[in-house]
């Protein structure tokens, strides 16, 4: 029997995920993948010698297949890492999570009361809808502290009223997190069922997570597993029960290649999917494809001549008099990242849209004016700017609006009907999952198609705290 023609439609978590387990089983594969290296939004990038992530990824899992899988790869280049960060608002410093003391003291004994107050009245009365992040986070914390930690943020963040996004949100993003929960860490500190957002160490790569899926990709080539980086797939063909081929280009290239295909296995957003699949799907997939909005990135980063700026990884800024969304501190997550260390090196986080006027400016004027807003809050100066580039990562937050699970429904129903097909990840399922779960969906994707030798048409459950993991 020949082996089957299978083909890895990116090579971010879910993507390694899905490769790795396919090799352990040794089943040969082509995966294809747009950006030159393994990783996705995972990436490592070395700019003279100073480490960037794309974003800060922390190595932190419930799963313990995922942390037996950090540990077998990295091995002694895992380091402990004590977690530091702050929220930046109102010319002050608050812990985060939230520390009772700290959050009084910054706020004031007026405001703090108040606070109080309208936590307690809010959860015995229960104002908010709990459908809406605002309603959800109101219930659970009060109207005063969504108001100073949550409202300006989350905006910052997505572009939207609260009141217009999902609760599902804040149910992922803070899983099991309240106020009661806060307190009883800052009184009888951490129990071992809290929520990951409380979790005062993390795992880290010496030198960044790129080097994790640097190391997955070499643990997992070979001369019948094959990575295709630096291409891209145009257009998905099928016929109506099966994906029978793709096309793929490679960049710098106007031909293309058609390759019949047995299996396919996708980590794109979903939408962008759908739109690639000839022939086009009815009016009401496309519909639904529409209507499902991501939110884009871009990170500002520089190295400045200064030896310590401050002593967080990472500092939340909420403060609406700048765009600034997050400001990551490299050398605080490893010393290995920055070359020497008597300089720092940072990254300025923003979020856009594809083609707004943030995402349109040029590298210069982003870098001129990241400094600008660093100087207005008070981290440094620009005159101690050495070098400075910028990553920009189109439609990479999945938005959740109202109504976007009813479209994700809509779309994963349609494409059960292909039987040698699955999506997974944090774009193919439009799902705002850390790596570690789009990792497992990867994995667990391949292990079902592993069972059935690629037969079934069923789609992985995707509740991951739901799935039986497979034996090893």
């Amino acid at each position: 029997m020949r082996p089957l023609k299978t083909i890895i439609v990116g090579g971010g978590p879910a993507g390694m995920g899905c490769a790795y387990r396919l090799s352990k089983a040794g089943y040969p594969f082509v995966l294809i993948d747009e950006n030159n290296e393994a990783g996705g939004l995972c990436r490592t990038i070395n700019f003279h010698g100073y480490l960037f992530d794309i974003g800060g990824h922390r190595f932190l899992s419930k799963y313990e297949e995922i942390n037996r899988l950090w540990r077998e790869i990295m091995k002694d280049d895992l380091i402990s890492v004590k977690r530091l960060s702050r929220i930046y608002y109102k010319k002050r410093y608050f812990n985060y999570p939230l520390s009772f003391l700290n959050t009084f003291w910054n706020l004031g004994p007026l405001e703090s009361v108040m606070c109080v107050t309208s936590y307690l009245q809010c959860r015995w009365l229960q104002p908010g809808d709990d459908t809406t992040f605002e309603g959800w986070i109101v219930n659970r914390f009060g109207r005063r502290l969504f108001n100073t930690f949550f409202k300006t943020y989350t905006e910052k963040v997505w572009a939207m009223d609260c009141q217009d996004i999902s609760a599902d949100w804040a149910r992922q993003r803070i899983q099991g997190l309240s106020l009661r929960v806060a307190l009883q860490k800052a009184i009888g500190g951490m129990r071992h069922n809290s929520p990951k957002t409380l979790s005062e160490t993390f795992l880290y790569p010496r030198t960044g997570p790129g080097e994790f899926y640097r190391r997955l990709h070499d643990a997992t080539k070979s001369y019948e597993r094959k990575f295709q980086f630096n291409s891209r797939v145009k257009r998905i063909y099928h016929n109506g029960n099966r994906i029978t081929a793709a096309e793929i280009q490679k960049h710098n290239e106007t031909s293309t290649e058609t390759t019949p295909l047995d299996y396919l296995f996708s980590s794109i957003h979903l939408p962008v999917f759908i739109n690639l699949l000839s022939p086009a799907p009815d009016k009401e997939i496309l519909l639904s494809a529409q209507r499902l909005q991501f939110r884009s990135f871009l990170v500002v980063n520089i190295i400045l001549d200064k030896e310590h700026l401050f002593p967080d990884q990472w500092i939340y800024v909420h403060s609406p008099e700048v765009t600034m969304g997050r400001i990551q501190n490299y050398k605080n997550w490893s010393p290995a990242m920055v070359v020497d260390a008597k300089k720092t090196s940072l990254g300025l986080e923003y979020f856009c849209s594809e083609n707004d006027t943030l995402w349109n400016m040029s590298d210069i004027d982003l870098i001129r004016h990241a400094m600008g807003e660093l100087e207005k809050i008070g981290i440094v100066s620009r005159k101690h700017l050495i070098n400075g580039f910028v990553v920009r990562a189109p439609n990479v937050y999945p938005i959740y609006t109202l109504d976007y699970q009813k479209h994700v429904n809509t779309i994963l129903d349609y494409l059960c009907q292909f039987s040698n097909f699955k999506t997974m990840g944090r774009m193919g399922l439009f799902r705002y999952d850390n790596s570690d779960r789009s990792l497992l969906t990867g994995m667990y994707a391949a292990e079902d198609f592993i069972k059935t030798s690629g037969n079934n048409s069923a789609r992985v459950n995707y509740n991951l705290d739901e799935y039986t993991a497979p034996s090893q």
